[in-house]
């Protein structure tokens, strides 16, 4: 089995205020893993401490306790830093410079050979959709189109490991779109990801697992499609129901839909057996019994609740 991606191991950082004498506490006993080739949603309300966490795992800050490897390294590693790519929230760019030499000078602080540049940069630019703005100025683009430019910056040296905190900030429906489209594409290709966004619906269609993290604690983590199966609902898809049978079903409780693929029975899990025989003796053919499956948005309610929103 390999190694995962990223890995906090009771990891504890405390921000103190000497001259205060105050003690923040940030993050307490955080453990959680990213495997190799997954798409991971870090999620939490503002002040969980998702950014704490990421400049840990960057290597800009230090823990108090606890250990944190990425990529098999310790945080700042060299040969762990080769190997990321990174968009922070709040980022800003030379606005003198264009695109492309924007690019260049990246590429040579990655340490890579300027003619490495010359293929890889048209590329990347046509990746993000900024094909024609290349000698445009910085200065002179949208927040969307410096938020694109960021997500190449961060794609610039072909890291395994991409760090996004709010990669889709900005930008329109089309431009989020392309966003998801271009992370789905990397995880064909193997790459780990592993971002931080408020959008939860866009983060349940591109991600593979989630981590949820609420007053510096780690309160959920696992794969996507575990965490959002409801353990206590089913989805009965039947050809038809009984008015007899439909009174009864919603007696107790379950919901009835009515589609082209057929009717749609939601009921607990305590019925599920019940309800299937019935529909069975009446003559109707069941097609499927499978688990409801919540929304990511549902998961994260249950989770955090009212604390705060997500960021």
């Amino acid at each position: 089995m390999s190694s995962p991606a990223i890995e906090f191991r009771e990891v504890t950082k405390v921000y103190r205020k000497i001259l205060r004498g105050l003690e923040v506490p940030a993050l307490t006993h955080a453990s959680f893993q990213v495997m190799p080739g997954e798409v991971c949603a870090f999620l939490g309300p503002n002040g969980a401490g998702k950014t704490t966490s990421i400049n840990l795992l960057m290597g800009f800050f230090y823990a108090d306790y606890g250990e944190i490897r990425v990529m098999g390294y310790e945080p700042g590693d060299v040969r762990a830093k080769r190997q990321i790519g990174f968009l922070p929230e709040n980022f800003a760019f030379y606005k003198y410079l264009t695109a492309e030499r924007l690019l260049r000078f990246h590429n040579a602080l990655a340490g890579r050979r300027a003619q490495d540049a010359a293929t890889v940069i048209p590329d990347l630019l046509t990746k993000v959709r900024l094909t024609g703005y290349e000698r445009l100025r910085i200065g002179k683009y949208s927040r969307g189109m410096v938020q694109r430019l960021g997500v190449a910056q961060a794609l610039l040296a072909e890291p395994e490991l991409l760090v996004l905190d709010e990669p889709t900030s900005g930008l329109d429906p089309t431009g989020r779109k392309d966003v998801r489209d271009l992370l789905s594409a990397l995880r064909t290709e193997g790459k780990t990801v592993f971002l931080s966004s408020h959008l939860l619906s866009e983060v349940e269609q591109i991600c593979d697992r989630v981590i949820i993290i609420s007053r510096g604690r780690v309160v959920k983590s696992g794969r996507m499609q575990d965490l959002l199966v409801a353990a206590d609902r089913v989805e009965i898809l039947v050809t038809g129901v009984t008015p007899e049978l439909e009174l009864k079903i919603q007696e107790q409780g379950g919901i009835i839909a009515r589609g082209e693929a057929g009717v749609v029975i939601t009921v607990g899990i305590a019925h599920k057996r019940e309800t299937a025989e019935s529909l069975w003796a009446a003559g109707m053919d069941v097609i499927h019994v499978m688990p409801v499956r919540n929304s990511l948005e549902e998961l994260y309610m249950k989770t955090v609740g009212t604390e705060g929103g997500v960021a």
